[in-house]
């Protein structure tokens, strides 16, 4: 029996590395086809943290477009991001998995603001509002936009296959448009980073979608691998 063929929608960068984080062993004979569903542009922003104790990020992509932090507080969300973070000399003071941790976070163990939420144009989880709302005042710069893409030809050639595909889907706006633009459904199975990613996805006629244990990198690699080597998620 062929092995499923992997799908990969994030922006190229990022799906070649999560391939290459894989266990290589698992990835043997295994089709990929990368088609970004997502164009990260840069807007060409600088911005400005006079004023700001410091800075959040939820993403690697703002911290690719932002100037050098100089030692200046970082709150972020995830271990990738953080690295990034620090890589750019900014000091990591807090991570969280998702947005709603880091706003729990500090709700629970405050910080003297104000912040500036350094981000994309699309943008979830309202964490500047929340956190103005609890006293931390966050305003937001926007850094870069995420244009949506179409599928591929290829990546519709794979779905329209006889092989079974794996797609893991890392947010709910793109999710959204796999759901979109997804001409033959029958046999993905879909790994969701999220719940609010697989809520994105819950009307299109897949054979299965998976929630990851938790919204990490590590999570849906974890999943990824289970489903090739032909684990059962549960």
């Amino acid at each position: 029996m062929d092995k499923p063929s992997l799908l990969l929608t994030r922006p190229r960068a990022s799906a070649e590395a999560f391939v290459q984080s894989l266990d290589q062993q698992v990835m043997e004979d295994v089709l990929v086809c990368i088609s970004p569903l997502l164009e990260i542009t840069p807007l060409g922003t600088k911005a400005d943290l006079t004023g700001y104790t410091g800075v959040i990020f939820t993403s690697t992509n703002a911290v690719s477009f932002v100037q050098d932090g100089q030692g200046m507080p970082a709150f972020c969300v995830g271990t990738r991001t953080a690295e990034a973070a620090t890589g750019k000399g900014w000091r990591v003071e807090r991570i969280a998995q998702d947005a709603d941790a880091l706003v729990a976070s500090l709700s629970k163990d405050p910080v003297n603001g104000p912040l500036l939420h350094l981000a994309g144009k699309h943008r979830r989880g309202q964490v500047a509002e929340r956190l103005s709302a609890i006293g931390i005042t966050t305003n937001v710069t926007v850094l870069y936009d995420q244009a949506l893409l179409p599928l591929s030809d290829e990546a519709q050639e794979i779905l329209r296959g006889d092989r079974p595909v794996i797609v893991p889907l890392f947010s709910p706006r793109t999710a959204s448009q796999f759901a979109k633009e997804a001409g033959v459904t029958r046999h993905i199975q879909i790994i969701a980073m999220s719940d609010a990613v697989a809520e994105a996805v819950q009307s299109t006629a897949v054979q299965e979608v998976h929630v990851a244990r938790a919204p990490t990198a590590k999570e849906m690699r974890r999943g990824v691998e289970m489903l090739l080597r032909g684990d059962s998620l549960g």
